[in-house]
């Protein structure tokens, strides 16, 4: 989940969706540049969230600079891609 700061808090602004494989989710979400401390002066930030009996539950924050979220929509969306683009070669 991809969110920034608000005056009146977070707000979610977009999402990817890594699919049901919890591993590969870890997996790539660990890759992602960023701080996993979470600090007032943090403008974005990007949640990796899972679904357990109909709810999200948050299970790992990071912030990011711009600079650092523009580097993992970029590496999310080519790790996604590379997902679908086996499965269908499978």
């Amino acid at each position: 989940m991809l969110s920034l700061k608000a005056s009146d808090g977070y707000q979610c602004f977009g999402q990817y969706l890594l699919g049901s494989d919890k591993t590969f989710a870890d997996e790539i979400f660990s890759q992602l540049k960023g701080s996993g401390m979470i600090t007032e002066y943090a403008k974005l930030h990007m949640d990796l969230v899972e679904e357990a009996d109909g709810l999200p539950a948050t299970v790992k924050t990071i912030c990011c600079t711009l600079d650092e979220f523009t580097a993992n929509c970029k590496h999310l969306a080519k790790e996604i891609f590379r997902l679908h683009t086996l499965k269908e070669l499978l």
